[in-house]
């Protein structure tokens, strides 16, 4: 199922603020927190303008599921091209390469440019602060900021389409990305580098079935601390690690 995520409260025909102040290198910043994870970032909508102008700008994607001011670690990062408009909303397709979510995340625009065109936000007299962000230069450093700190009373007028994945076993991976599909592992080892999650792999000696060959594999190395017959990941080769043979 498809969902719109947005913070801001704008309507087509309503008054805006465009950001003006905004310089190069700095970021205008949105988080989200989708219901529905894992899941695919499919496109990036928001209300770009100030000015009619063309200018190249930076689309970044970071996991933001600490909530602190300072996003994760960095998913995505490409450049897009926009053209300022004062009510058209700019919508840019990442459909063809989508970006997998699995939980709350934060969607910036990195300035190649100072001034407008530039992001809006909205004027519906409220501001979600643990949502809005902009990376500032301060005295050549760049630092994050909550965007209310810097005097924005607005919500930044940007908005994700995220799509729900199937994840059979409920460990945080659509199952188009999960190493073993039944049985919870995210942490993805796969200690032989088979492409199949240690989870779910006993197929010791890599020949594509399990038969009575794999099990005198396991037999050898019973109570060791053999990596590719522990399922589990508690260092140690035992009756837990059987039931994943059996």
């Amino acid at each position: 199922a498809e969902e719109t995520l947005q913070n801001d409260g704008f309507v087509s025909g309503a008054p805006v603020t465009f950001q003006a102040g905004l310089i190069v290198g700095e970021v205008a910043a949105a988080r989200f927190v989708p219901q529905n994870c894992p899941c695919l970032l499919t496109g990036v909508t928001l209300l770009f303008g100030g000015s009619t102008a063309t200018r190249d700008m930076g689309l970044i994607v970071w996991d933001d599921a600490t909530g602190s001011d300072a996003p994760g670690a960095e998913l995505f990062s490409g450049d897009v091209t926009l053209t300022g408009s004062n009510v058209n909303l700019y919508e840019i397709d990442l459909s063809l390469a989508p970006v997998i979510i699995t939980g709350p995340f934060r969607v910036g625009l990195e300035f190649g440019h100072s001034g407008v065109p530039t992001v809006a936000t909205d004027l519906d007299g409220t501001i979600d602060g643990s949502a809005n962000f902009i990376q500032a230069d301060v005295g050549g450093v760049l630092f994050w900021f909550r965007s209310s700190i810097l005097g924005v009373n607005g919500d930044f007028i940007i908005r994700a389409t995220v799509e729900s994945l199937s994840d059979a076993d409920g460990d945080g991976l659509p199952d188009d990305a999960d190493n073993c599909t039944i049985r919870p592992n995210p942490d993805q080892r796969d200690t032989d580098a088979d492409s199949f999650g240690n989870a779910c792999d006993t197929d010791d000696n890599d020949d594509c079935i399990v038969n009575a060959i794999d099990l005198g594999i396991f037999k050898s190395v019973f109570f060791t601390a053999d990596a590719d017959a522990d399922a589990n990941g508690d260092g140690i080769v035992n009756v837990i690690d059987l039931g994943v043979l059996k």
